[in-house]
This record gives structure tokens, sequence and C-alpha cells, in this order.
């Protein structure tokens, strides 16, 4: 099916951080003015941003996702996790102040959900995987997708690291958005979600047609090679099975 969508115009540009959200302890989206520049993209893309590095004077480059709606215009938001011993991410996530000026080229990538490929549609990710998954969700509201079915698995270490944690409990309003939630390692008191690994009764409990649905799977690649099995086994056939890995 992506094999058959237009692809959009790659475009490079200069833009300034105009806002900066703090999601989680490691966790910041940035928040970049592009008026003026119509950068069109597929729910699920992603774009590579240069990000200079004083201590060597290299500038490396990385790919981040599109965290906004690809109808929220004027704006492009990525949301950024400092990963340990990381170069850019420290950089993006302690260092960057409101008025620094970044190049960014994109869109790219083939991870994208259309709602004419599917709607019924599960979404299943950890960590920072969340971000390609919650343009897609954004994307479902934004639009009015009201026929669209989503379920969202969501996995993470504790409860303050939960990425966009507050507008997910307020997409549960939408009747036809659902959000599952697990934690691994630290639990709060009065928790009312999953504990531990996402595993097939998990899925069995929560996701309706099983076989039927489109499935995105976003985080770490052995949390995705994981998942992929369980839905194998669950019956799901491979080409309905989209990923894409965040080291």
């Amino acid at each position: 099916m992506t094999n058959m969508i237009d692809k959009k115009p790659i475009l490079e540009l200069s833009a300034p951080v105009i806002e900066i959200i703090t999601e989680t302890p490691t966790t910041k989206t940035l928040v970049f003015d592009i008026k003026g520049v119509d950068l069109d993209f597929y729910p699920g893309q992603y774009v590579m941003l240069e990000v200079p590095y004083p201590t060597t004077g290299e500038v490396l480059k990385r790919a981040y996702s599109i965290a906004n709606s690809p109808l929220k215009k004027g704006v492009l938001e990525l949301t950024i996790k400092r990963t340990p011993n990381g170069k850019a991410s420290v950089i993006l996530t302690e260092q960057v102040k409101v008025g620094d000026v970044f190049k960014i080229k994109g869109p790219y990538g083939k991870f994208i959900w259309l709602p004419e490929m599917s709607d019924k549609v599960v979404f299943i990710g950890a960590g920072s995987g969340i971000v390609p998954l919650m343009c897609m969700l954004r994307y479902i509201i934004d639009a009015n997708l009201h026929h669209v079915k989503a379920t969202l698995l969501y996995s993470n270490t504790s409860y303050e690291e939960i990425i966009y944690r507050e507008e997910l409990e307020k997409m549960e309003r939408h009747s036809n958005i659902k959000v599952v939630h697990t934690l691994t390692r630290s639990v709060p008191e009065g928790w009312r979600g999953y504990t531990g690994r996402i595993n097939p009764d998990m899925i069995l409990k929560e996701v309706d047609d099983i076989p039927l649905n489109l499935y995105y799977l976003c985080g770490p690649p052995k949390f995705v090679d994981d998942i992929t099995s369980m839905l194998v086994d669950l019956g799901v056939p491979k080409e309905r099975i989209k990923k894409e890995k965040y080291e």
C-alpha cells in the first residue's frame, strides 16, 4: 500500500525553536516555527535534524519523528528523549534555548498510516516510540476520523516517564480511541493500568478483532521484534504489521 502513496516533496529549511515543552524528566518537545513553509508530510514520517556538537565541532545528523499532526500548520514539533551517553539528545534536551536555529530536512519514511489503509488500527509503543504513533492519533482527532477505531498499547518504565501523559488521558474521551498503559519497573500507589511488559494476554484482553487490524509498532529493536512474534502467533498476517525501531 505504501508503495502507491505519492512521495511528499523533501524540503530543506532553517527554523528557530519557539517553545520547549518538558514532557518527562528525560524528554522534551522542541517546537519550531515553520510559518510560510509548506512542510507537507504523512502521519508517521520523520525529519533529519542537524545538531552542532561544540565539543568536537562536528555537526550530528539525527532522524526524529514528527510529533504534531500534519493538519497543525506553521509549526514542527519534535519530541526527544535523552539517551544515556547520547550526544545529540543531551544537547537537544539540556542545552537548547528558545531562539536557537536548526537546519531541518524532510519528510522521510515509510512508517505511514492513512485512513484508507485501515479504519481499525492498533498502535503499540515503548518509551519515545510513542512519537510517530502520537502523530497518527493526533491526526485521527484533528481530521475528525470518527469512523477509525484506534487502540494504543503503551509501555514505559515508570509513571513519570509516560510521554504526553495528560494529552493521552484526554484522548480517551473520544469514543473511537482507547489508551492502555503498562509500567515495567516502578508503579505508583493506586495505579490502575497494567504492570510488566506487553504480553499476549494483554493483547487478547485489550484488542478486538486481532487478525483484522493494521498494527504499528515502534520502540527499541527487541521490543518491536518481541511484539511482532506475539502478533504473528495470535494470527496476525505479517503484512499487517508495520515497524519502526528506535535505538
